[in-house]
């Protein structure tokens, strides 16, 4: 709930952070204001993209500001309600279907159609998926990619276990093996654990590991959370919660307090983690080898959790064509080379970018690119809706004694968030 002080504290930030209407500077260049979020790697990311693009467009000048994520998603609507909102705007497509049916966002069909044929055919067609509204492109994707496993090579080389990459090429990297190396690479000290085999990965990066043994939480309309009647789904669950409190290889809240346990500090082999923490990794491992492994396939799939960002035009820029502008050269080959190839922060949305031979080779780490692109090919969208945002929360808080106490059992826990949330769907709507 956004407070009256905070909405006014929000109104006055969005003013002075650069949602003025778009203006000529004194150099006669019009300015595309830019809204997004991320890192400092991120933000140094986009500013050189930003001053890439000025180079080729001089009449053009980008305003790049950036918003901390905590605050992004209540600044970003209310800036949209309010009609101030930036030319330009990266949203998490978490947010988007929830947006995008308030016609904030410009329709790009009538911009694109004006681009070369073959344009949109270059384009992934499941990152072109979560862009439309009503059969119609609203959006273009960024920041895209899917849920993968980083691991510490030296870690398995010590434990004398096989490489996770060499059994997923030869198809034996399964829920059972994850779970026979997590065990091996937890040690304990007396009654303290000093490393842990995996990370405990929260809602719904760890989706996977229920729909590969052919579960599923949701019914295809979106209409019907069927957690509780679904064997397999709960199957599911009973993994991700025997990792944490019956095979005890991943820490819990309090063991990793303060940051006691990260894949940075050597502590954990496994890390599930999105293509974009691969900077992170870059800059701050320097004592060990590491690279990355699919996601542990399971009896009925070997699919992976895959989805990106939506970077849209504001629905009344003062100058929409000039924002397409922008819009395509972010997710031009140039910029999906400079974001995946040189700081392997996602996974090109471009079909020719993924080809591109200074995408397919890598001097540092991860060197697996082809477990990029492989998650593309596993991957499988999460069920999003305009109510995903409400569901979600309620499934967190249901699930909450089962994953992070270990106080309930799974049945438990599932007849309970299945309960509550299809009381929340069958009421009025909260977003």
């Amino acid at each position: 709930m956004i407070t009256r002080r905070r909405l006014i504290w929000l109104s006055l930030g969005g003013l002075l952070a650069g949602c003025l209407p778009s203006s000529q500077d004194a150099k006669g260049r019009t300015t595309i204001r830019y809204m997004a979020w991320g890192n400092p790697e991120q933000l140094q990311v986009e500013r050189q993209i930003a001053d890439e693009f000025e180079k080729t467009h001089p009449k053009l000048r980008i305003h790049l500001f950036m918003v901390p994520g905590s605050s992004y998603p209540d600044k970003l609507q209310l800036m949209l309600a309010s009609r101030t909102a930036p030319d330009v705007m990266r949203v998490d497509h978490y947010l988007f279907p929830a947006l995008v049916r308030k016609d904030y966002f410009l329709d790009l069909e009538p911009l694109i159609a004006a681009e070369p044929k073959g344009f949109v055919e270059d384009f992934v067609p499941t990152a072109l998926e979560e862009c439309r509204y009503k059969g119609k492109l609203h959006a273009m994707n960024v920041l895209f990619g899917g849920v993968q496993l980083y691991y510490n090579k030296k870690l398995f080389q010590d434990a004398g276990l096989p490489d996770p990459y060499e059994l997923s090429q030869a198809k034996k990297w399964d829920w059972d093996a994850f779970l026979t190396a997590a065990n091996a690479l937890t040690k304990r000290e007396g009654d303290r654990t000093v490393q842990f085999g995996s990370t405990f990965p929260s809602f719904p990066q760890w989706a996977s590991v229920y729909w590969n043994r052919g579960g599923d939480v949701m019914n295809k309309e979106l209409t019907k959370f069927t957690l509780a009647d679904d064997p397999h789904a709960i199957e599911g669950l009973q993994d991700m919660a025997d990792l944490r409190w019956k095979h005890h290889c991943a820490p819990t809240p309090a063991d990793a307090a303060l940051s006691a346990f990260t894949f940075e500090s050597g502590k954990i082999a496994m890390h599930w983690g999105w293509a974009g923490e691969t900077p992170r990794f870059r800059k701050n491992i320097k004592k060990f080898d590491w690279d990355i492994t699919p996601v542990p396939t399971g009896p009925a799939g070997d699919a992976t959790v895959l989805k990106g960002n939506q970077l849209v035009v504001n629905q009344h820029s003062a100058h929409p064509e000039l924002a397409w502008e922008f819009v395509k050269y972010m997710t031009g080959p140039e910029a999906e080379l400079l974001l995946g190839a040189k700081f392997r922060r996602c996974v090109p949305t471009r079909l020719s970018v993924q080809q591109h031979p200074q995408y397919l080779k890598s001097d540092k780490p991860p060197f697996h690119t082809d477990v990029f692109l492989e998650t593309v090919r596993r991957g499988r969208t999460l069920p999003i809706d305009a109510r995903y945002q409400e569901w979600s929360q309620e499934f967190n808080t249901a699930t909450d004694a089962l994953f992070n106490v270990g106080s309930t059992t799974v049945a438990q826990a599932s007849q309970t968030a299945t309960q509550r949330i299809n009381k929340l769907l069958a009421g009025e709507e909260g977003f």
